[in-house]
């Protein structure tokens, strides 16, 4: 089963970017220099992504600095995975870590994903998957999917908890239905192999086209071995309804 890691961005600094335009850019950066956190952080990832403003990693990281050094925990969030790939800062694992920590007391969604990623996989602090585990479930609660994924993942696995197939499905099943890729491509895999479900090529099938539609490049393989168990029709009448499928509402 495939696993999720941490995002090079937050989904909310991606979302806020997007409604920046040029126009706006004088009126931002003088509240981001008269130490509006918020300005500031918008103003950060409109050089992260270069909308709204040239794209530079320096200065995004910079300004994702100011506001996360006020207690901003989606700017917190950030600083941290510039921190843990290298971009604008040097790449350092314990500073990462050491800013999720700070998103996540704030019960920033993002920020308690990441810092359990960093628990699971133990980069900048000595693995424990209990504690992952701990910090994937206040994330779930905010319906956070990249975390119900994960926490499937912990399931399946048995990493932190009992393992539990069903629980790992309800997991997957939940995160799928919003549209996470990874879990899609799970889910399909379970109705495949009929791992605490009934088998079902049908199921398998349409979990996989929509875990390929959704960005999953490992699914094309998969998909292509189930079409070969379907009839004609049937793969027809599946495509069309991955085409009208739409997903449910959670955070990223």
């Amino acid at each position: 089963m495939k696993k999720p890691f941490s995002r090079l961005l937050c989904a909310a600094a991606l979302l806020l970017c997007s409604t920046l335009s040029i126009a706006q850019s004088p009126d931002l950066l003088q509240a981001a220099e008269g130490g509006d956190a918020q300005s500031q952080f918008k103003l950060a990832a409109a050089y992260l992504t270069g909308r709204g403003a040239p794209k530079n990693d320096e200065e995004a990281a910079r300004w994702f600095m100011l506001a996360a050094k006020q207690g901003h925990a989606e700017s917190q969030s950030n600083i941290g995975l510039m921190y843990g790939r290298g971009r604008g800062v040097p790449q350092s694992d314990e500073e990462a870590v050491k800013w999720y920590r700070l998103a996540a007391e704030q019960g920033d969604a993002d920020g308690l994903f990441n810092l359990a990623v960093m628990y699971d996989d133990g980069r900048g602090v000595a693995e424990n998957q209990e504690e992952a585990v701990r910090l994937y479930r206040l994330a779930v609660a905010q319906n956070h999917v990249s975390s119900q994924s994960n926490l499937g993942y912990m399931y399946d696995h048995g990493r932190g908890v009992a393992q539990d197939s069903q629980e790992a499905f309800r997991w997957y099943m939940t995160a799928a239905e919003q549209g996470d890729a990874n879990s899609q491509f799970n889910v399909g895999s379970m109705y495949a192999l009929g791992r605490c479900v009934r088998q079902s090529w049908p199921q398998a099938y349409f979990w996989a086209l929509l875990a390929a539609r959704d960005g999953e490049k490992d699914s094309a393989k998969q998909q292509e071995i189930i079409a070969k168990k379907l009839k004609p029709a049937q793969r027809a009448k599946i495509q069309l309804q991955v085409q009208e499928w739409k997903p449910k509402t959670g955070r990223s």
